[in-house]
């Protein structure tokens, strides 16, 4: 019985994290990722009242080049109003030592493009991202993703 109530207890503790409204990831090709290729992300607003973040997925390997990502990030709202922005993705420390979770051969982290923020208006929210890197086709980078999680 004490087992029983130990297992359920860690499961609603790990289930207790912040709601995702959105969670999305856009592979990128093994030849890499072209400067002029965009990732596109559609998300469905309707909750107004609540705060969230907007987070910045990145998937890369080791044999990524930089310890860093720019990104030129298009929101655009659903009466078409745009936001442009430039976003550096740091993903290792000074010693190239990869930040977030590692699955094989490839490393996961997140990182803040908007934080606290409460969107305007319902509707369908897109956003663009572009690599703003200087190499016309950028390797060692496997997705890009966008998450809207609820803040608490």
């Amino acid at each position: 019985m004490r087992l029983l109530l130990l297992v359920l207890s860690v499961v609603l503790v790990c289930s207790c994290g912040p709601a995702k409204w959105y969670d999305h990831e856009v592979a990128i090709p093994e030849t890499g990722w072209h400067k002029d290729t965009v990732a596109v992300f559609n998300s469905n607003i309707t909750k107004l009242d609540e705060s969230c973040h907007l987070l910045i997925q990145v998937s890369n390997v080791d044999q990524y080049s930089y310890s860093n990502l720019w990104l030129f990030v298009d929101a655009v709202s659903p009466s078409g109003n745009v936001q442009r922005d430039t976003l550096e993705c740091i993903l290792a420390n000074h010693e190239g030592k990869w930040f977030g979770d590692k699955t094989r051969d490839t490393y996961k982290s997140l990182h803040p493009y908007k934080l606290n923020v409460r969107f305007p208006e319902e509707g369908l929210y897109k956003y663009y991202l572009v690599q703003g890197m200087r190499d016309t086709v950028l390797t060692g980078v496997k997705s890009i993703g966008v998450q809207i999680i609820e803040t608490k």
